[in-house]
């Protein structure tokens, strides 16, 4: 039976290029959770309000432990929901934090829509991913990794050292209490960026 590593974390941290860096460097597989649902048309519908597919989370959870259980090897997850996963199934959950300011230039940056950079930049303000992660997983699973100013040679050397059990896997991570993020408060509560 396979085991899984999960690189969660609100779109726009850099899940993708950690996880791929890590499946090679582990000599592991690698998979895209939103590609795998595409692929296996694991969805209710797409939502063209946020430009994202609306999945069917029972039938995601059924295939994805199925594939990983199907597996003889280590997997890395690349997944903002891979929450889902089965805990028996997952060995940690990498959960890589932004500091908000920097995650609302870079999704301006990919010309995101207003409406989808709030969603995503509020859902890193308030932890989203982490207190998702925790409602599925025991806590020695969940690690934080604030990736803020790290190239991702140090996000790899950071999981690198929690898998060996050379680094702590904790929750630190409180975007809420830092002083600066009062223009992203505002932000994200701006009237004309909610639909009513």
């Amino acid at each position: 039976m396979g085991k899984a590593i999960v690189i969660s974390g609100t779109p726009g941290v850099g899940k993708s290029s950690v996880a791929k860096e890590l499946a090679r460097i582990l000599g592991a597989k690698y998979l895209n959770l939103s590609d795998f649902v595409i692929k296996e048309k694991l969805y209710l519908g797409y939502d063209d309000k946020v430009n994202s597919y609306i999945i069917d989370e029972e039938l995601v959870r059924r295939r994805i432990n199925e594939y990983i259980e199907s597996l003889r090897g280590l997997v890395i997850i690349d997944s903002h929901y891979g929450e889902i996963i089965n805990d028996k199934l997952v060995e940690k959950i990498f959960v890589l934090r932004l500091n908000p300011n920097e995650l609302l230039r870079r999704l301006k940056g990919k010309g995101w829509s207003d409406e989808k950079i709030r969603e995503n930049v509020e859902a890193e303000l308030l932890g989203i991913c982490t207190y998702n992660a925790l409602q599925e997983h025991p806590k020695d699973k969940v690690c934080e990794i604030d990736v803020t100013n790290k190239d991702i040679s140090d996000v790899i050397k950071l999981i690198l050292r929690i898998l060996k059990g050379d680094g702590e896997c904790k929750i630190f991570v409180d975007w809420l209490s830092d002083v600066n993020v009062g223009e992203i408060l505002e932000y994200v509560s701006r009237r004309e960026y909610i639909n009513e």
